[in-house]
């Protein structure tokens, strides 16, 4: 039997991508609890050995890898280059925002390693909220009716989609400068609140869908979408949104539409690959997709607790085999967020 493949294992703001600007406590947080997720699993999997790298600020954070490369102030790029250097893959986690998670993934393609994701057109499109809502239209796929606008078209396009409004950047991740809006005033702060984090020409007016966030946790191969689990959110409602955690698995009568809304959902983007998340709000009688998360979502976090699988295995075999598990099944339920008295974002497990 010959060496164990190396898996470079990126998270982009723990991993030293924010080097030289100041660390966000709470991104950092949940950053740091889906690297150690993964890095856990494949630990556990033993397939494969694993490499990360380190923010120079994060000295006391123990990671389970094999090697871990120091990132200095700047030093993100040569240590990203130095990392592909030594690996035969890498999986990566980073926002879609400005390109950000493509531009990473196309590099592990320059670099002749095997990409554990997402192809970048995949991602591209999924980060461009926009062309996605138009994809899914032309699928069928349910989603809630939305408006392209900039600044100075908000206000007719929002009153004619009809108050309350959910106001969002085309290519935000998260929650980042999300707001309800009820009325033109709650719009101006709304767009306000979007140019304090990043003046953008283009922003998207959703029609606000009352009912139960969730989740749907995918996995991809080639055209073959199996979904693992539906999730809880625990999102706060206001401007601007707050994403606090949730739980897996959601127990809801519309988790069989949930789960066949998303499968639609990631089927209409061509070069998807290994895991991936669809956000959804459930209503009384329909589930609807909200967004697309081409890259690992904190739900990892829950569902590594419950699911008989290995999903860094599963991840693995998906994009150097397009294998995807016969079945998946899930026993209790796991809870993270950014309260939980054992840690933040940690997730705490009950049968």
């Amino acid at each position: 039997m010959g060496a164990l493949p190396w898996l470079f294992v990126h998270e982009y703001v723990t991993g030293g991508g924010l080097s030289s600007r100041e660390l966000p406590g709470e991104l950092a947080a949940e950053g740091a609890a889906m690297l150690r997720a993964v890095l856990a699993d494949c630990a556990a999997w033993g397939g494969v050995r694993t490499l990360s790298t380190l923010d120079w600020r994060l000295a006391d954070v123990e990671l389970p890898a094999e090697h871990i490369i120091r990132v200095v102030p700047g030093g993100h790029a040569p240590a990203f280059r130095a990392a592909l250097a030594r690996c035969d893959a890498a999986l990566v986690i980073a926002p879609e925002t400005a390109g950000l998670l493509a531009e990473l993934n196309g590099r592990v393609l320059e670099a002749g390693a095997c990409l554990v994701g997402s192809a970048p057109e995949a991602v591209r499109l999924a980060g461009d909220k926009w062309a996605c809502y138009q994809r899914w239209l032309a699928a069928g796929v349910p989603t809630p009716l939305t408006s392209l606008a900039d600044p100075g078209t908000a206000v007719p396009a929002a009153q004619d989609l009809g108050y309350p409004v959910v106001v969002k950047p085309v290519d935000g991740v998260g929650c980042e400068g999300v707001s309800l809006a009820r009325d033109d005033r709650e719009l101006g702060l709304a767009l306000a609140l979007i140019d304090l984090i990043e003046p953008r020409p283009r922003i998207l007016l959703q029609r606000y869908l009352p009912g139960k966030p969730a989740s749907v946790s995918l996995m991809v191969a080639g055209d073959r979408v199996l979904p693992l689990s539906l999730n809880s959110q625990d999102i706060r409602v206001g401007r601007p949104f707050s994403y606090r955690g949730g739980a897996v698995p959601l127990a809801h009568p519309l988790r069989d539409e949930a789960l066949a809304v998303a499968v639609a959902a990631a089927g209409a983007v061509p070069g998807l690959q290994g895991y991936v998340g669809v956000d959804l709000v459930l209503d009384d009688s329909q589930a609807w997709a909200v967004e697309l998360n081409p890259r690992l979502t904190t739900a990892y976090v829950g569902l590594r607790r419950v699911a008989s699988i290995n999903l860094a295995r599963a991840m693995w075999e998906a994009c150097t085999q397009g294998a995807l598990p016969a079945s998946v099944a899930l026993a209790g339920q796991a809870s993270f967020g950014k309260d939980r008295p054992g840690g933040l974002w940690e997730a705490g497990w009950q049968r």
